[in-house]
């Protein structure tokens, strides 16, 4: 107690209480700045771990596969006929496959939300012969991938695959073949109805293999793997680590992002930090590959896809699948032991939670000290906040109240977003004008304050389950920590705020990300993503970020308005030292 007191007395003795509230402004924006730092110190050496499999039960490439040239001409074949069905509906699709299953010996389940033939989709269980159908493994081939390519390659070695592991005595799982028209709306719900009504089920799916080999024929020269789920959630490193360990054994290259895996500088590992932060981000929005539909039912899925038309051939692509299935086929329980948290800089290198969580932590702080500057650096009475309680809580219920109107009705609204959150700001804006509460400069500032603490808030709590949502949101939230300093210049501050107010509206902001990355309806994409997916970006953007941009735009409108008063003589603040009072 007496070096504590010791302590604060020198604390109090050097005025560095006093010192800190003045470079308030700054230090918001040195820890967002340090925030950034830290990512992209990430893929520096020693900062990065080398990939390994934790699960020593899984073996990779420890067992010969027979699924090799002697398969070609069967793959071929299937080609062949798939080719010929490239022009026919999805029922008529359906309809041939499921002969050529039903000649194989399995029983083929249809299952279609009852919206149209278009929805349906085919799936065929393989009994293991030494399993108790409690466990399985999923393969699942879509009619057409993420790019609206047809999966004529897919399609054939998913049937040559089926022929071969009914062959194989091995299996202590269930293996199932999924045929859906896509990987988006109509698989998502296959899964919530394997879980919730479908009768023909083959117990708890361990893992899935979404295959993407569209028209290369018989070779390809490498595979890009796409692995992140809806809502942050990624498969266990583990299965991750398996299929390129396969992929390696047979000398395929892989590609993590676009970026090839083989080439580890410091550039690319960066490259595909960032990369793999927005694929996070975009999930169930952008390129929706089929693995994302297995998200939040504990499944571990992953999404290979063939790229090239040389070098390796057709079989070696089929050999990845059939040794990660018989990997994961050696497992006695579900995937624990590697991480479900973690960034990808290569096929080989990973971040764990550990190592890049401080960046969210220091970004969170970061509003926080943004709060407190709007609050002890405008030169308000401290004491008069507790005043307009009221008048603040009323603004927040009315501008959520919108705002969840706002997320619930978008879509089923033909009309633009932009225009809705034009209009929507035109009649909270007139609620509070028509109301005239009295806005004083405290009232203001605090509303401002509590829009910082809202984002500062809303990173915390998704830092850990969403860390790619709550960075992104953070940095292009951070110049709303700027405006009350705005507000304390002495030349015309408008420009400015205003400014700032336009580059962090969300809407905006994605619309220019839609148009930069060539996706045009990007927002009706996320708002689908949300209906069809239940991915929670937009909900987080209608209901957190956008309200937060709501209460500092009327705020910031109302200190415009009262601007020439504010320019007034401004008293001194709360902690100012004895020196600055006496001048």
């Amino acid at each position: 107690m007496a070096l504590a007191e010791n302590v604060l007395r020198r604390i109090h003795k050097m005025g560095l209480i006093p010192k800190a509230v003045k470079h308030l402004p700054r230090l918001t924006v040195l820890l967002a700045l340090f925030s950034v730092v830290w990512l992209v110190t990430l893929p520096m050496d020693g900062n990065y771990r080398n990939c390994y499999i934790s699960e020593n039960a899984l073996m990779p490439g420890q067992v010969h596969s027979y699924f090799r040239e002697s398969e070609w001409n069967i793959v071929r074949g299937y080609r062949e006929e798939v080719s010929k069905l490239e022009q026919e509906s999805i029922k008529d699709k359906n309809r041939a496959v499921s002969s050529w299953l039903e000649d194989m010996g399995l029983q083929i389940s249809h299952y279609h939300n009852g919206a149209s033939d278009t929805d349906e989709i085919i799936y065929a269980i393989m009994h293991a012969p030494r399993g108790e159908n409690t466990e399985a493994m999923a393969l699942v081939v879509p009619w057409y991938n993420a790019d609206a390519e047809y999966n004529e390659g897919g399609m054939a070695l998913g049937m040559a695959l089926m022929r071969y592991f009914l062959r194989i005595s091995v299996w202590s799982k269930n293996i199932i073949l999924v045929i859906p028209p896509d990987g988006k709306k109509s698989l998502r719900n296959w899964v919530e109805a394997y879980h919730t009504s479908l009768d023909d089920t083959a117990g708890s799916i361990e893992a899935a293999v979404v295959v993407d080999y569209g028209k290369q024929g018989d070779y390809f020269e490498y595979y890009d793997m796409y692995y992140e789920g809806l809502n942050g959630q990624l498969p266990n490193l583990d299965l991750l680590n398996t299929a390129n360990t396969i992929g390696g054994h047979e000398n395929i290259g892989c590609s993590i992002q676009g970026i090839n895996g083989r080439v580890t500088d410091f550039q690319n590992k960066l490259k595909t930090l960032f990369w793999g932060i927005a694929r996070l981000v975009t999930a169930g929005a952008i390129d929706v590959h089929g693995h994302e539909a297995f998200s939040g039912w504990q499944i571990q899925a992953f999404t290979i896809k063939a790229r090239g038309d040389k070098g390796h051939d057709v079989t070696q692509f089929g050999r990845i699948v059939d040794s990660t299935f018989r990997s994961v086929n050696n497992l006695l329980e579900k995937f624990h032991q590697s991480f479900f948290f973690y960034l990808l800089l290569s096929p080989k290198h990973f971040v764990s939670i550990g190592t890049y969580l401080p960046a969210a932590v220091m970004l969170a702080v970061s509003f926080a000290l943004g709060t407190l500057n709007s609050i002890l650096n405008t030169h308000i009475e401290v004491d008069a906040i507790k005043y307009g309680v009221s008048k603040l809580l009323t603004i927040v219920v009315v501008v959520e109240s919108f705002c969840v109107g706002l997320a619930l009705l978008a879509p089923y609204e033909s009309t633009s977003l932009i225009q809705i959150s034009q209009l929507l700001v035109l009649v909270v804006g007139g609620f509070i004008f028509m109301q005239k509460v009295n806005m004083k400069r405290v009232d203001s500032y605090s509303l401002i304050s509590f829009a910082l603490l809202s984002i500062a808030l809303l990173i915390v709590a998704l830092l850990i389950v969403h860390f790619a949502l709550a960075f992104t949101v953070g940095i292009l939230a951070l110049p709303l920590t700027y405006i009350p300093t705005l507000f304390q210049r002495k030349k015309n501050p408008k420009l400015a705020v205003l400014f700032v107010l336009v580059i962090t509206n969300p809407f905006l902001i994605i619309h220019a990300g839609g148009l930069f990355t060539g996706h045009e309806n990007f927002l009706q994409n996320l708002i689908m993503a949300w209906v069809d997916l239940q991915s929670w970006t937009w909900i987080i953007i209608a209901l957190a970020w956008f309200p937060a941009w709501l209460f500092v735009f009327f705020a910031s409108v109302l200190l415009i308005v009262q601007l020439p008063k504010a320019i007034a003589i401004n008293p001194p603040s709360t902690f100012a030292t004895k020196s600055e009072k006496s001048e």
